[in-house]
């Protein structure tokens, strides 16, 4: 990378509250994913739970956790993120529900399902994951990864699911709300995550070529070669050469970073990961001493919950208007944000981070998602914390940013 990475500078930036309240804990956005229906209209995807702030099991992330209590609850927004009219809710999964139901819905006796246009502006992808399969030796249930579809901007959903099936030796797998890319002969490819078989995690490579009535597993796209560690949190992007870029974070074994890869053969063959960020030319450093100088000490940043040694968290990559690549991410060390990073040559060189917002009250943040505006805007949605006189930190709630990248 070169030593004098640009610096991005954004402007107009604004923060909005896209959901949430002091007894629910709404999180993990980019489980659900973002769409953009053009003139304004926008969905966001996110896990909403009661939650009471009382125990440290309230804001655990699993299925003994809050999700274990959530639903999957799509919120609109007609006016391009500025308010979400909660008259325009949907339910599109609810893992609350019994085990038996569950399984009932994701595994029918007699499956019919139904042909969809996903080719068209308002057909749209659901990617759920459920902890209703095999029992493990913890007394929980292995993830059944599955897909619905919505042939009206997510208004209703077909009423039998797509189970995506494990390569052996896998055992796992899950898929981010991250867009798929459409290929040429209207073929669809999205990458996934996999864990089990003796393997910490690699990103996989899956399609279909039947609009979404049956997913397969296509190639493997990373894993760590050290065996200590594993990518995670996959996007693709497809440029307009051809080439398809990954991203996706790196945690442990060799390093904990953001990393990118790519493929010119359709998806079949990958480069090696490497990093996209860098050491040494943080604007988070300055913002820190500022801030613990402003606060008189921690600022309440760790209250609760203990500060992960990991930077980085989720990144989002996105392909702008003008050509340029964007990749978001959450910062889960002090001081705990949303930043981002932009390509100007298709991922060859990186700019230095900037800072979307840095005032998150824990680490327990991040998971953003985002999409360009008509008028050129960033519009990303993300999980935050702010003190409210909640434990651990305060309420968990979706957060919006709207900003310009320079």
């Amino acid at each position: 990378m070169d030593e004098t990475a640009k610096t991005v500078e954004i402007t107009d930036v604004r923060n909005v509250k896209v959901h949430g309240s002091r007894d629910a804990y709404c999180g993990h956005p980019r489980q659900g994913g973002i769409f953009n229906f053009g003139n304004g209209e926008l969905a966001v995807i996110h896990n909403h739970a009661p939650c009471a702030y009382e125990r440290p099991e309230d804001v655990r992330h699993d299925e003994f956790g809050y999700h274990a209590r959530s639903v999957a609850l799509l919120q609109r927004s007609l006016d391009g993120g500025e308010t979400w009219p909660e008259e325009l809710d949907v339910t599109v999964w609810d893992e609350a529900a019994p085990l038996e139901e569950r399984r009932r819905f994701l595994f029918p006796d007699e499956p019919v399902r139904e042909e969809i246009d996903m080719s068209r502006p308002e057909s749209v992808f659901f990617f759920g994951r459920s902890w209703c399969g095999e029992e493990r030796p913890d007394g929980g249930h292995c993830i059944v990864c599955f897909a619905l579809r919505s042939a009206d901007k997510g208004q209703t959903w077909e009423s039998v699911p797509a189970v995506v099936p494990c390569p052996a030796p896998i055992e796992q797998i899950h898929k981010d709300g991250h867009p798929l890319i459409r290929m040429p002969d209207g073929s669809f490819l999205g990458l996934m995550s996999g864990y089990g078989g003796g393997i910490p995690g690699q990103v996989l490579l899956y399609g279909s070529d039947d609009d979404g009535l049956t997913w397969e597993y296509l190639a493997e796209v990373a894993r760590d070669p050290t065996g200590g560690g594993r990518p995670t949190y996959p996007g693709l992007l497809l440029l307009p050469n051809g080439r398809m870029l990954g991203f996706m974070l790196h945690i442990g074994g060799r390093g904990h970073f953001i990393g990118m890869n790519h493929s010119d053969d359709g998806g079949y063959s990958w480069s090696e990961l490497t990093p996209i960020v860098r050491w040494g030319q943080s604007p988070w450093v300055a913002r820190r001493k500022a801030r613990l100088q402003r606060a008189g000490g921690s600022g309440g940043w760790t209250r609760g919950l203990d500060a992960p040694r990991k930077f980085y968290r989720s990144p989002w990559p996105m392909l702008l208007h003008d050509g340029r690549i964007l990749v978001l991410f959450a910062r889960r060390k002090p001081p705990f944000g949303i930043g981002g990073i932009v390509s100007e040559d298709e991922g060859q060189t990186w700019s230095q981070e900037f800072i979307v917002r840095d005032d998150a009250s824990t680490p327990d943040i991040g998971y953003p998602v985002a999409t360009q505006l008509e008028d050129g805007r960033i519009f990303s949605a993300y999980y935050f914390t702010l003190e409210d006189g909640n434990q651990f930190g305060g309420s968990r709630f979706i957060g919006g940013s709207l900003f310009k990248v320079r």
